[in-house]
């Protein structure tokens, strides 16, 4: 039988009972929506949650903290971080950078309005270059600070947590003086101490993710000398502040060997963590997801496949006339086959188009809802929560033509085994 004619029949004969087709063809599409839907949804979800983690903090940066107990049987385990540390990591091979961090907190007053903030020192700031909403980073050794954007509204009167109404409301802030200190305290006994003010400038507003856009960002001169006057502390106390840092950023030149480098670091005697095992939880996470959802979808895939096998049995107690007159005129048991299995892969592979076709304007539906949505609510519009792939697409039409298939070769086998006598009498 010529491909042409066997296209002709299995079209014919697939729409000779529209009604039938189309409820048969209807379980397909619900079934490889529901998967087509719950895929799309969850690459979007872990693209989101990925761009969320890179805004945190970059996700090839392994940071390095102390051991906080007084007491370790290992004598190895570092307790503080200082310079010789600094330098230690550095000699790594796998180190592309890295980056002490010093913390302490202070009061400021600019333009008599008085807060406290939490203060951040290293020695580059390059990093936060791209996330300014005014003015530039420190220079090296200078009494120039950068605020983060919760800090700065509170000088502009804002509440915490609001946000200001014109970002060029933030330039009024650029190049105040900043009082650091001044504030009182009483000692052990019992007198009042008033500490040392330092003074800076503003030079920029960060509006960086984490804990930049919460703090001042300040050099490593500047922070010296603020935790030089904070006189409360006590001598030792300060010198640690001076000499010790609170934690290290370690930036890795290939992050997919993670785990292989904090292990090293570990055994140095370092304390470590990294975004890499709250990713691999949230791929673990979105794949049981995955696995759950697409479970119940391929529930109603499986009644589609036996829809499919009981539609085409049926079709051959219709069509037992033409199975014997096609056997009569020299077509072989592989012709009849040929006819069943066509039409039972043409039922599912039709519905399956249909289903690529509908969850592409479903996808977009969902993306343009939840853009408003997600603008109204968090003033921050995710655009694609649903992201469909080709590997989705194509994934999606060939396992409808496996189900097709496998369904159609009973009803096929049992077609070609007909008697002709019995058939045409």
């Amino acid at each position: 039988m010529r491909f042409k004619d066997l296209i002709g029949i299995i079209w014919r004969n697939m729409w000779k009972r529209k009604a039938r087709t189309i409820f048969t063809m209807s379980g397909v599409i619900i079934g490889c929506l529901a998967v087509f839907i719950i895929v799309s949804i969850t690459n979007g979800f872990e693209k989101y949650l990925n761009e969320s983690m890179n805004g945190l903090m970059d996700t090839s940066v392994i940071t390095v903290q102390p051991f906080w107990a007084e007491t370790n049987e290992d004598k190895n385990t570092k307790t503080t971080l200082d310079d010789k540390c600094v330098e230690e990591i550095k000699k790594l091979d796998f180190v592309e950078n890295v980056t002490p961090k010093r913390t302490t907190s202070a009061e400021f007053n600019i333009a008599n309005v008085t807060n406290y903030s939490s203060i951040i020192s290293k020695d580059s700031y390059d990093d936060i270059e791209a996330d300014l909403v005014a003015g530039r980073v420190p220079r090296k050794d200078s009494k120039e600070i950068v605020l983060g954007v919760e800090v700065a509204n509170s000088f502009l009167g804002y509440d915490w947590g609001e946000k200001v109404e014109d970002l060029s409301e933030y330039n009024e802030l650029i190049g105040k003086k900043v009082k650091i200190g001044g504030d009182s305290y009483v000692d052990e006994n019992g007198q009042e101490t008033i500490s040392k003010v330092i003074s800076g400038k503003v030079v920029g507003i960060v509006n960086g993710s984490g804990e930049y856009k919460y703090s001042s960002l300040v050099t490593g001169r500047l922070y010296d000398n603020i935790v030089q006057s904070q006189i409360y502390y006590g001598k030792d106390e300060i010198n640690r502040l001076l000499k010790e840092y609170n934690e290290i950023a370690v930036k890795v030149y290939n992050k997919n060997n993670l785990e292989e480098y904090e292990n090293v670091l570990k055994e140095m005697g370092y304390q470590t963590y990294s975004f890499r095992e709250f990713e691999e939880d949230t791929k673990k996470i979105l794949m049981g997801v995955n696995i759950i959802l697409g479970s119940l979808a391929g529930v109603s895939l499986l009644v589609a496949a036996l829809g499919i096998t009981n539609t085409m049995d049926m079709a051959i107690y219709e069509r037992n006339k033409e199975i014997g007159v096609i056997k009569v005129i020299g077509g072989d048991l592989n012709d009849v086959r040929k006819i069943f299995v066509g039409e039972a892969c043409a039922i599912s592979g039709i519905g399956g188009i249909i289903s690529i076709i509908l969850g592409l304007l479903i996808s977009g539906v969902i993306n343009l809802v939840a853009e408003n949505i997600t603008q109204t609510l968090i003033d921050q519009p995710i655009k694609s929560i649903a992201i469909p792939s080709i590997s989705l697409v194509l994934g999606i039409l060939v396992f409808c033509l496996i189900i097709g298939f496998i369904s159609g070769i009973l009803p096929a086998n049992k077609a070609a085994k007909t008697d002709v006598i019995t058939a045409i009498r």
